[in-house]
């Protein structure tokens, strides 16, 4: 009786420790992320001038009045990118890649690949000095408003006329700084604005923004002129 007891019981132990494995293998299937990640999007559309001019800027006919991006009349092509993005405890990068009319639009001041339609949207790596201190380098879109160049990524498809003077994008390095819980502020160095291949001239762009619960304070100095840009919003009820 004794023996019969004590295999029992046995199994009674061997049993919920196999649960408790169980149990925490599956915690740790839900709790880890994939640190390599890919996504990506397409962009096609249709554009039609409804007020009937037909001018036609940049040779193009019919073409409605234009702005930055989505110029080319009736059904037309924007641009495909392709993003991987690694994200570790202390380092990750950003690579966003992309083809097509849209992206070579986004690079207009870039030298040497902005007509051949194969671009680095962004590409930049970033380190975790600690909690409250974070450096990237790279290229990497505009901190400036709140419209980027991907679609996908933008409440207005077309973006607005203000956004076609840009900055679009910029190349250089950035230290984000936790101040406090609701504070935050970005120091960066970076070249000359929407020159994101290299620095052709040896000078350099200077950038500043202040954050304080989802608002935003921008300022960017570039070649002697500067722009100062407020990003944020108001939420009534």
């Amino acid at each position: 009786m004794k023996a019969i007891l004590f295999t029992k019981y046995t199994k009674i132990i061997l049993f919920t420790k196999l649960m408790l494995l169980s149990l925490l293998v599956s915690a740790q299937e839900e709790t880890e992320t994939p640190k390599l990640e890919f996504s990506g999007s397409i962009d096609v559309y249709y554009r039609a001038n409804i007020n009937g001019d037909n001018s036609a800027p940049n040779g193009i006919p019919n073409a409605a009045p234009g702005s930055s991006f989505a110029n080319l009349p009736g059904f037309a092509l924007g641009m495909a990118n392709i993003i991987a993005s690694y994200q570790g405890e202390k380092v990750g990068f950003v690579a966003d890649l992309v083809y097509g009319p849209r992206g070579t639009d986004a690079i207009f001041a870039s030298p040497i690949y902005s007509a051949t339609g194969n671009i680095i949207n962004q590409m930049y790596a970033y380190w975790n000095v600690s909690e409250n201190v974070t450096l990237t380098m790279g290229n990497f879109n505009t901190f400036l408003g709140y419209e980027v160049i991907s679609p996908s990524a933008n409440f207005n498809y077309s973006t607005s006329y203000l956004f076609s003077y840009g900055p679009f994008s910029h190349t250089g390095l950035r230290a984000d700084f936790t101040l406090s819980e609701d504070f935050s502020l970005m120091l960066a160095i970076m070249n000359p604005t929407d020159v994101t291949e290299l620095n052709l001239d040896g000078n350099y762009a200077y950038g500043a923004q202040l954050g304080y619960s989802g608002q935003f304070l921008n300022f960017l100095l570039d070649d002697g002129a500067f722009e100062i840009d407020y990003t944020g919003g108001v939420r009534f009820f």
